[in-house]
């Protein structure tokens, strides 16, 4: 048994679907990458070349929307995998923060050590599915951090782990990255180790170098998840329905590139669409309608049948405060209700992920941990109703000491790691004992966690060979002596 939280009738859903098709009809998409647009224009769409607007027709829609597989997996390095379409609910950490809030508290710019620290945690940590890019370091010239990131992935941890999709060159850089760990291009077509990310940028915008992206991912079929970040009021209706029908307009649209370029190409229905601040202006990722927009988002992609990735842990806090642990709970729990299949963001977030947080990955993680229990709800079976234990017990007896408990207690009752229970602390400030607590768990995993495989040192010797050309090829060409 799976809680699924579904707001819209079957009628409700037509209306919105009804509503997308004039959109994309009418109104159009931009496409600013030519490839893209001429795949759609070729397959039947129809566009104005100086404007780059392609209009969709419905059944060209309903046709490439078919293409897209409704089941598909992600594989780790080691032996996890993501079975996408298939009911579950994966989580992740949250990815590319610009600051880190170190263990001494201070706000800092992210460094490589960073991403070691972070990728080694991910992977110690259990009910954290896929190794994210936590953190964008600032140590290393922007042109190769994505290398870096990859690599780290790969040497750090075991789960699989993001893909860049920004311009054509640094996604074909990652493809061969994965295919270096995966023993060629063709095994990691047949066992993807990426997981890619295109944003539209609304309104109704395809960029050139996120399609790039999307296209090469597509063809090298690795999954590409696609999340607008609509912000109602600002850049989509403040209407929440409205945003659902735009940002709707703009994944199906990208679907269908995705489809043109080649047939069954994965993808994943992806929403990060939220509220703007009305008072500040500012994106507001832990309000309440983050959530509602998560709910129906979800639904409408099992509507297409194509799995789909939600955002979760976020809020506006800038330090892990009352406010950190409301918004990300409900961020949280609504796309897990929702029942998308990938939840990105569900760890390490504070001041709307433009900061990562180690004590905040800690305490997110035993949320994650908490929010999983919850949407597995109740079982009723015969050893869960236990009537032969009441029985046993009768009116005076206890079962603590009774083997039905120690039998059940651990996968029905979930244990925090870090949040507190029992007694007051008494060695240290109320105020200050749960990040203390979440710092001293993350130093304890640091000082412990061994990465189980590790990287064959072939492969970590090819991975180095990929960067230093890489270095290389960045390198400024030194001027031509007289």
């Amino acid at each position: 048994m799976s809680l699924r939280l579904e707001p819209f009738t079957k009628t409700e859903l037509q209306r919105i679907h009804g509503a997308t098709v004039r959109v994309l009809e009418q109104t159009g998409v931009r496409i600013l990458e030519a490839e893209a647009e001429r795949l759609l224009l070729a397959a039947g769409a129809q566009g104005d070349p100086d404007t780059h607007v392609v209009r969709i027709p419905e059944a060209l829609l309903k046709e490439l929307i078919m293409r897209a597989p409704s089941r598909f997996k992600l594989y780790g390095r080691g032996d996890r995998v993501m079975a996408f379409g298939e009911g579950n609910v994966y989580m992740s950490s949250m990815g590319t923060a610009v600051q880190v809030e170190g263990f001494d508290g201070k706000v800092r710019f992210p460094t490589l050590k960073d991403v070691e620290n972070f990728t080694r945690l991910v992977d110690a940590l259990p009910h954290l599915d896929h190794t994210s890019w936590v953190v964008w370091p600032r140590d290393v010239p922007d042109a190769l951090a994505h290398i870096y990131l990859v690599i780290y992935g790969f040497r750090y941890g075991t789960k699989s782990v993001d893909g860049y999709n920004w311009g054509r060159s640094f996604a074909q850089d990652t493809i061969d990255l994965g295919a270096i760990v995966a023993g060629g291009l063709e095994e990691l077509r047949k066992r993807p180790l990426l997981m890619g990310f295109t944003n539209p940028v609304s309104p109704l915008t395809l960029a050139k170098e996120t399609t790039e992206g999307l296209l090469v991912f597509a063809k090298n079929l690795q999954p590409t998840t696609i999340p607008p970040e609509a912000m109602a009021g600002g850049t989509a209706p403040s209407t929440l329905a409205g945003v659902l029908v735009q940002q709707n307009a703009e994944v199906l649209a990208s679907v269908a590139v995705a489809q043109c370029a080649r047939r069954g190409a994965p993808v994943l229905y992806g929403n990060v669409s939220t509220i703007m601040d009305m008072k500040t202006g500012a994106v507001a990722l832990g309000a309440p309608e983050a959530g509602l927009i998560s709910l129906g988002a979800a639904q409408i992609a099992r509507y297409y049948g194509i799995p789909s990735r939600g955002t979760g842990g976020n809020t506006e806090a800038f330090t892990e405060d009352y406010q950190a642990g409301l918004e990300s709970m409900w961020t949280l729990l609504a796309p897990a209700l929702a029942g998308f299949d990938f939840i990105y963001d569900a760890a390490g977030s504070l001041e709307s992920s433009l900061t990562a947080s180690y004590a905040k990955l800690i305490l997110d993680h035993d949320l994650c941990g908490e929010v999983k229990r919850i949407i597995a709800g109740i079982d009723v079976s015969e050893d869960a109703l236990a009537t032969e234990v009441i029985a046993a017990v009768g009116l005076e007896g206890d079962y603590l000491s009774h083997p039905h408990t120690l039998r059940n207690f651990r996968k029905e009752h979930f244990l925090p790691a870090t949040f507190m229970r029992g007694l007051r602390p008494t060695t240290v400030s109320v105020d200050r004992a749960l990040k203390e607590k979440a710092h001293a768990k993350a130093l304890e995993i640091l000082a412990s966690h061994v990465v189980d495989p590790p990287l064959d040192p072939a492969v970590d010797a090819e991975l180095d060979a990929f960067l230093e050309r890489a270095r290389r090829r960045a390198a400024p060409t030194p001027p031509v002596p007289p």
